[in-house]
């Protein structure tokens, strides 16, 4: 081998070949020789920056170096080839080497060794060449042909190759489980082997299609070893040489028969489904993702055209059957429904005949396999009837509860209101018996049962008043307007108004009339107003004020004093009730609060108080409209 123009203390060396030492320094190949006597390296190629990273002064100065540069996994690659080369083998291998920064790639050693007369090993010359592309070349290479290999192996389909006279040259494992067969069992046999007669005929004119060069999808019947028919979905090529002649096709087959049992029992099912949904008494409406109607049955077309006057149409987005002020609320309500799963609520509303309707409408989120969200069901369901009647039960309860208070409250007034005087007139007409009365005994008697039959008449005349408050009788309702009331009410005590120096503000910006009763709101009004007069701090100036407010569907009015006040711990319970009084300074019988709570609720009304002694009270009223 030629000399290299390095040696071991890097100074430039020339040989009698100039050309032959540019020639291996311009290669990219490493060429090295080594001197086994004095156990040195004697010459190393340029190439071995370019291949390791290291000049040759690097190698000279370290004997080792290329030992070191071995991949880890690999050193056992060169272990005993120094044996090899003293017994005057050549020694070839390929290994990985780790660059100087730090790269990994593939090598291919080729060592030389000679020998002395006496067959000792003197000098190895050996090449070194970078295959790393190669190596990945090969790998690749390799991993593809495994890879198809698989392929075929695992595939789902069956794979049917045959050949220009249609005997079976190839089928992978799966044709085989398709037909129950072992591979061995088919190989050598036509695809007719494997069909009823009628199927054979399709067959043949399947393949001669085929053989004319065209392709097909189509489904195919086997029958399979056990005697039962396997329905399959086959695409069939056919195979060309260079010269576009057939030499046989490749078909893909797949089984199909379990898909098209389960396909007819989806249909059977869907169709039962379909009857079920088409005439329940819910309407029900699907909606995918992106808020577009899917389905829906019948009556959700019945109840989107009485409730909105519009058709529901497929693909449509379920937005355009909302009024633009109530879109925000269905959207939290969506919301809500990602966020639980469900969301429901009533719905009420009243059709032109006014006629009022009542419907259940739920929202339920809709998850694929996967557990994710892809899509609603909207349900309306008509509960009118069960709402009118839970409505009837819940009036009934609460007259019944109320009639139960006022037995309790007639028996009271009995007992304690009328017992009393009818034990006087009892008495006092005894002693009119008595014969010894002079003229003036039988008088005074006779003023005192007066008296006392003018207390029983004004309890049953409060009892009477009681009794026409909790029924309203045929007085119509109409529009009553508060200011009007008020006018009326300041004119009627004009005279207390101005003695007591009263202040009534009034504030009925939000709403100012209401339809019901006339009388019975005056009443209130009437009662409230007095009432507050009445029980106002002595040397204070009432201040009165009456405000309305307009609630989602109900009227409030507040009255608010700054009068004595009540104490609500101690006596709130027994606040409205039948000649109940809390503060005896003041002339009065304890029917104000009374009448004025027993007509609120008669037109349908709820009352409440808020108060606290020496500040002041007031009575928050709520009516529905």
């Amino acid at each position: 081998m030629p000399s290299n123009q390095y040696s071991e203390n890097g100074e430039q060396q020339h040989t009698t070949n100039q050309e032959w030492m540019k020639f291996f320094d311009a290669m990219d190949e490493v060429f090295f020789s080594y001197d086994w006597v004095n156990t040195k390296l004697i010459q190393v190629s340029h190439g071995c920056e370019i291949l390791y990273g290291y000049k040759a002064a690097d190698f000279f100065a370290n004997d080792g170096l290329w030992l070191e540069l071995i991949h880890p996994d690999d050193r056992h690659i060169v272990a005993g080839e120094d044996e090899r080369l003293k017994q005057g083998n050549q020694v070839v291998n390929q290994l990985r080497i780790i660059r100087k920064d730090g790269t990994v790639r593939w090598v291919e050693r080729k060592i030389v060794p000679t020998l002395d007369e006496a067959g000792k090993l003197i000098r190895t010359d050996g090449i070194v060449r970078d295959i790393t592309n190669r190596k990945e070349s090969d790998e690749k290479h390799v991993q593809s042909d495994s890879f198809y290999r698989r392929i075929v192996e695992i595939a789902q389909e069956g794979i049917w190759i045959m050949n220009e006279n249609d005997i079976t040259t190839f089928v992978n494992q799966k044709l085989a489980d398709i037909l129950g067969y072992t591979v061995d069992e088919i190989i050598g046999k036509t695809p007719y082997d494997f069909m009823s007669p009628a199927e054979q005929a399709r067959a043949k004119v399947r393949i001669g299609e085929r053989k004319q060069g065209h392709k097909a999808i189509t489904d195919a019947i086997y029958v399979a070893k056990n005697g039962k028919e396997v329905l399959t979905n086959l695409s069939a090529n056919p195979i060309l040489d260079d010269n576009g002649q057939y030499k046989g096709a490749l078909a893909m087959i797949t089984d199909i028969t379990q898909q098209r049992l389960d396909e007819e029992s989806l249909r059977k099912s869907e169709a039962n489904l379909r009857t079920i949904f088409d005439n329940t008494d819910t309407s029900y409406v699907l909606i995918n993702d992106d808020m577009t109607i899917l389905s829906f049955n019948g009556l959700a077309q019945k109840y989107s055209q009485a409730q909105n006057g519009k058709d529901l149409v497929i693909n449509q987005s379920v937005r355009d059957y909302f009024l633009p002020e109530r879109l925000p609320y269905i959207l939290e309500i969506l919301e809500k429904v990602k966020r639980d799963g469900i969301a429901d609520y009533e719905l009420t509303f009243t059709k032109s005949d006014g006629t009022v309707k009542w419907h259940n409408v739920r929202w339920l989120i809709v998850k694929n396999n996967e557990g994710q969200h892809c899509g609603y069901i909207l349900s309306n369901k008509d509960i009118t009837e069960a709402k009118l009647a839970a409505l009837e039960r819940e009036r009934i309860t609460t007259d019944l509860i109320q009639h139960n208070k006022d037995l309790e409250q007639f028996t009271y007034i009995i007992s304690h209101n009328l017992r009393a005087p009818v034990a006087n007139i009892i008495g006092l007409t005894e002693i009119l018996s008595e014969p010894v009365l002079d003229a003036e005994m039988k008088h005074e008697i006779a003023q005192r049962i007066s008296l006392s039959i003018k207390s029983v008449d004004a309890v049953i005349s409060d009892l009477n008043h009681i009794l026409q408050a909790r029924k309203p009788g045929r007085e119509v309702k109409e529009s009553v307007v508060f200011e009007d009331i008020c006018t009326d009410i300041k004119q009627s005590i004009s005279d207390v108004i101005r003695r007591e120096k009263v202040q009534i503000i009034c504030s009925f910006e939000e709403v100012g009339d209401i339809y019901t009763i006339r009388s019975y709101m005056y009443s209130i009004f009437y009662n409230l107003v007095t009432n507050s007069i009445k029980y106002c701090i002595p040397g204070t100036a009432p201040f009165i004020t009456i405000k309305s407010f307009k609630l989602q569907n109900k009227i409030e009015l507040r009255f608010k004093d700054n009068g004595k006040g009540i104490d609500l711990q101690k006596n709130g319970h027994n606040l409205f009730g039948l000649y109940k009084r809390f503060d005896t300074t003041v002339e009065g019988k304890g029917m104000g609060l009374f009448m004025v709570k027993t007509q609120v609720e008669a037109l349908g009304g709820t009352i409440r108080i808020d108060s606290k002694l020496g500040e002041g009270t007031e009575f928050i009223m709520q009516f529905s409209v």
